[in-house]
C-alpha cells in the first residue's frame, strides 16, 4: 500500500491545485491592467490592478483627492462575480473588500489602528490602463 501512497497523494494535490488556481487571482478573470472606479458618493477612487500582486490607487474626488499608493494585495474569487481583496497601506490602514461585479457594489472594511469602519459604494471598470 505504501508504494501507492505518494503517487495517489501527488495526483490528489495536483487536482486540488488545478481546481483552485483559476480562482486565486484577478488574472483569471482578466482584471489585470483594468482600472476600477470606486464611488462612495463624495469620494471617488481609481484602483488599477497592475499584476497578480500589485495595485495602484488614486483618490480622484473628495477630501483625499490627489492621494495615491501602490500596494501589495491578496485576492480570491468567492464566486464568478465576487472578488475578496485585501491590502495594507503605507500609512497602516488595512483594507478588506468584497467586489460584487454583478451588482456593481464594493463592500469595504477599513482598519485604522484598532478602529474599524465599514461602508459600501459602487464600482465599475472605467478603462484598460496598461
Amino acid at each position: 500500500m505504501d508504494k501507492y501512497r505518494n503517487p495517489i497523494f501527488s495526483c490528489l494535490m495536483a487536482v486540488i491545485f488545478w481546481n483552485c488556481s483559476p480562482n486565486s487571482s484577478p488574472k483569471s478573470e482578466g482584471l489585470i491592467s483594468k482600472t476600477l472606479e470606486y464611488d462612495y458618493g463624495e469620494s471617488v477612487y481609481h484602483l488599477t490592478i497592475e499584476s497578480d500582486s500589485t495595485l495602484h490607487w488614486t483618490a480622484v474626488q473628495g477630501t483625499e483627492k490627489g492621494l495615491q499608493g501602490r500596494e501589495i494585495y491578496r485576492a480570491n474569487w468567492i464566486s464568478k462575480d465576487k472578488l475578496f481583496i485585501t491590502w495594507g497601506e503605507e500609512n497602516g490602514t488595512g483594507v478588506s473588500q468584497v467586489l460584487d461585479f454583478e451588482k456593481g457594489k464594493v463592500f469595504n472594511h477599513l482598519l485604522f489602528g484598532r478602529e474599524l469602519y465599514a461602508g459600501e459604494g459602487s464600482i465599475k471598470i472605467v478603462k484598460d490602463s496598461l
